[in-house]
């Protein structure tokens, strides 16, 4: 009854506008409250316990590391340089520009690990200037919004980091395991613009000369250095993915500041305070979710939804199809982030004992967790594409829906064929 009290509140804090930590914390400072007049009271210590030890990992680390690179990368002029890198390379296919965006993206997404930011930086480029070449508006936005959807699984990712700490996976396994299921997302939306390019008959670019591309190449070849530092480091054994997000900050301070020379002393402080921002948030949620997760363990909860999956059936196939569908229905209400916490203690012990790779369902689990972001009525991404294009969340999500379309067959793809996830950690490592 408590708990179910407890997670009431937390949709209806979610609902009413609260941010995330606050709703989480909240809500279970109400169930250790509440608790006090129960036989059996929750100790108002294990509130504080649980959110020190929550953000207590070493892991948990590389996460600022990643977030300060990837402002570092925006301050030296990085995604402009990448797009047009981008522009030089797709452009003059059948897509235009919306290959620009979609090639953007899968470049960003090994710089930054975040998919707001993905579109964000991308988004607030590329959207004006589809539109003043004549795509819709919706268009516009919907295919960045999905584009941006590689962010987090492309390595580094800030998700796999979280669920490493939480589940004691390998990150740099979780890093590798993120490299064909984003090959295969950047395939599969390059596809779709190709086909909607030309069924919609949506001009292309005029192809760069040799010259253009070559000078755009070795403006934004330097960038994706990153990716290859950190999957490098990790398959010969030189750096833990912790060390090497701190190699990619000193990568990249030299990149801006000897080789582009566009970094100041202040833009690195700019880009400092804003990494410190972030990680706050990210760390406060983080905490929050654990003692969210640890009170779920004290009530059973982790215990009744077991036993309900198994009543349902014990075939990993079928389990695999029910739990994505709740957590594609739970993400379009929550972030990502607290449920991957909240709910990675419940699912893991569920589908490794029946004998999934536990590689292989972190990865399907942060896929899914990835699609709600771009699933209203509480889609983050398509939240900050309706901002940038100055349309509608719905009319982003019904720009992007043959994008979307082909993610969620990915997704079906990637849960169905574990070999996407699981080849290149057993090859590599």
């Amino acid at each position: 009854m408590l708990l179910t009290i407890c997670i009431l509140l937390l949709f209806v804090f979610v609902l009413l506008g609260m941010d995330i930590a606050f709703s989480v914390g909240v809500a279970a400072l109400t169930f250790i409250a509440v608790s006090q007049f129960d036989a059996r009271p929750v100790n108002p210590v294990l509130f504080v316990k649980a959110i020190t030890s929550g953000v207590d990992s070493y892991a948990m680390l590389a996460v600022p590391m990643y977030v300060l690179a990837g402002e570092l990368m925006t301050k030296a002029g990085v995604t402009r340089r990448l797009i047009n890198l981008a522009s030089s390379l797709v452009a003059h296919r059948p897509g235009g520009i919306a290959n620009v965006g979609i090639t953007s993206n899968l470049f960003l997404a090994g710089v930054s690990g975040s998919a707001v930011a993905d579109a964000a930086a991308t988004g607030s480029i590329l959207i004006p200037e589809m539109k003043r070449r004549g795509y819709p508006e919706r268009y516009a936005a919907g295919v960045i919004s999905a584009a941006a959807a590689m962010g987090p699984i492309i390595p580094p990712s800030i998700l796999f980091i979280l669920l490493a700490s939480i589940a004691n996976l390998s990150v740099g396994a979780l890093f590798i395991a993120g490299i064909l299921p984003g090959i295969l997302m950047y395939v599969g939306l390059i596809a779709m613009s190709g086909y909607l390019a030309r069924r919609n008959n949506i001009p292309r670019e005029e192809k760069k000369s040799a010259k253009e591309r070559w000078s755009a190449i070795r403006a934004g070849i330097l960038p994706l250095g990153a990716p290859v530092i950190i999957i490098c480091t990790k398959v010969f054994g030189i750096a833990t993915p912790t060390e090497a997000a701190a190699v990619v900050v000193l990568y990249t301070i030299v990149i801006g500041v000897f080789v582009y020379r566009d970094m100041t002393l202040n833009d690195y402080f700019d880009a400092a305070v804003s990494a410190a921002m972030t990680t706050a948030v990210i760390m406060m949620t983080v905490a929050m979710s654990q003692i969210f997760g640890q009170i779920a363990v004290l009530a059973g909860l982790g215990r009744m939804v077991q036993s309900l999956l198994l009543s349902i059936s014990n075939d990993p196939y079928v389990l695999f199809l029910i739990i994505n569908v709740l957590l594609l229905i739970l993400g379009t209400f929550l972030d990502a982030m607290p449920l991957m916490l909240i709910l990675s203690p419940i699912f893991f012990p569920l589908m490794t004992g029946l004998g999934v790779d536990p590689i292989h369902f972190g990865l399907v689990m942060v896929f899914n967790l990835v699609l709600g972001m771009i699933t209203p009525p509480v889609g983050l991404n398509l939240f900050v594409m309706a901002r940038i294009s100055g349309i509608g969340m719905l009319d982003v999500f019904r720009g992007g829906l043959p994008f979307y379309l082909v993610l969620w067959i990915a997704l079906l793809v990637l849960t169905y064929v574990p070999w996407f996830s699981t080849y290149l950690p057993h090859l590599l490592l």
